[in-house]
């Protein structure tokens, strides 16, 4: 890009400031907390007005009812699964499916501002799902919206998914449109994730739970009965094995350098963790039973059925060697996800955001899972995941979520060029 022709960009961008807060402003103000997963419906029909006017076709995409039930219902569940597919054909010979999702997770609490009320303070805006993942839909209208003004016709055909349920982690709208055959263009690009490197890889996940057995009785004559809870103590004593054991090896992915920094490790690994547990029934009765649950993070190298087998024999060992009587329910989440580096998409999309940003980004893999693995499992397209905010610094998921008004600019202009 010539000189002249930044400037004129860089005033394009900037000159949008306005527009795109308040499209930010807008998104956070339609709650799309999940669970339990409301007003889908109304921010897709906010969204198709823009769209529309940008020139886009658009289509309102509803998860069956059936594949609702038979996928992800619950309880804590409710309202329609709405997604929005918008296309735009410019003649062009190759085409990008542009992804990132509507849905946020629950405000939660300990926050110093309104959660669905953006407020904007010392350079960043405040709100549940500015950085994860609403940040980026804003920046994409507005990129959208300078590319018409100032003429500029994208090389790309587009097709853009917004879609709904990724906080879930089983099956979301993206699955769906995977499924339904609704992402088929050469590229896919995820706007989810944060905007450190270009990532390439992620862990697959699994949610599991162990139910452990004792037997009930009177807490005065503990001797009758068998202690679950002391029982699932031993359980969690023994997995600090299975953990270092887990943890001990790695991927072929890079992790980023902040991770490099922080842990000395350069590759993702897999991850063991126990998150939960619940067990008891009153003070003075000896509990029956003692429920674990948690996750293991795997890389691309590890195969899900593997990871199960694994665990299964190792808690066979824990049984014969205690005593234990227990059962294990594994529940596999998103797969893992590698796209090689390699890859002529990756090379365009780190070349764009290391210009946009102003630093070279580097290529690298996450322990976090997406839902953007079970799709490209499916179409084999190369993906990159690059998102809009610094995580760390934006508390994505907790409370005071935010994103530097500077980082979404950037992503306005890394958007345009990677476009155009």
């Amino acid at each position: 890009m010539e000189e002249r022709e930044r400037e004129n960009f860089e005033k394009a961008v900037e000159s949008k400031e306005k527009y795109l807060i308040d499209c930010l402003k807008e998104l956070v103000r339609i709650p799309t907390f999940v669970p339990p997963g409301e007003n889908y419906g109304k921010i897709v029909d906010w969204l198709i007005h823009l769209f529309e006017g940008l020139g886009f076709e658009c289509e309102r995409v509803e998860m069956p009812e059936d594949v609702y039930e038979a996928r992800q219902k619950s309880a804590e569940l409710s309202g329609e699964r709405v997604n929005l597919l918008a296309t735009k054909d410019f003649g062009a010979k190759e085409s990008v499916d542009i992804y990132t999702h509507l849905d946020v997770v629950p405000a939660g609490e300990g926050w110093s501002t309104s959660p669905f009320e953006p407020v904007i303070r010392d350079g960043r805006i405040y709100g549940r799902g500015v950085a994860d993942s609403k940040g980026s839909v804003a920046s994409l209208l507005t990129a959208l919206s300078v590319m018409k003004e100032q003429g500029l016709k994208s090389k790309y055909n587009l097709r853009v998914a917004l879609t709904t349920d990724e906080e879930i982690g089983l099956y979301s709208g993206l699955c769906f449109f995977a499924d339904e055959g609704l992402l088929r263009s050469n590229y896919l690009l995820c706007m989810d994730g944060d905007n450190e490197g270009i990532c390439v890889a992620t862990d697959g996940v699994m949610n599991w739970e162990i139910k452990v057995y004792g037997k009930s009785c009177h807490s005065s004559i503990p001797f009758l009965g068998v202690n679950a809870i002391e029982k699932a103590m031993l359980v969690i004593e023994e997995l600090g094995e299975l953990k270092r054991k887990v943890e001990n090896r790695e991927s072929k992915a890079p992790c980023s350098s902040y991770m490099t920094e922080v842990t000395g490790q350069k590759h993702i690994t897999p991850v063991f963790n126990v998150t939960m547990i619940s067990g008891g029934v009153k003070e003075n009765i000896i509990p029956p039973s003692c429920t674990l649950r948690g996750d293991r993070r795997y890389i691309p190298e590890e195969a899900v059925e593997e990871v199960i087998k694994e665990f299964e024999d190792f808690l066979q060992d824990i049984k014969t060697k205690h005593g234990i009587e227990l059962e294990l329910h594994c529940k596999p989440g998103y797969p893992p996800m590698f796209t090689s580096p390699d890859e002529e998409w990756v090379r365009r999309v780190k070349d764009a955001a290391s210009d946009a940003f102003g630093v070279s980004k580097e290529i690298i893999g996450v322990q976090g899972g997406l839902d953007v693995a079970y799709a490209v499992q499916k179409t084999k397209q190369p993906v990159c995941a690059f998102g809009v905010g610094n995580w760390i610094e934006s508390n994505a998921h907790g409370a005071d979520e935010n994103v530097r008004i500077q980082d979404l600019k950037d992503y306005v202009k890394f958007l345009v060029r990677l476009l155009t």
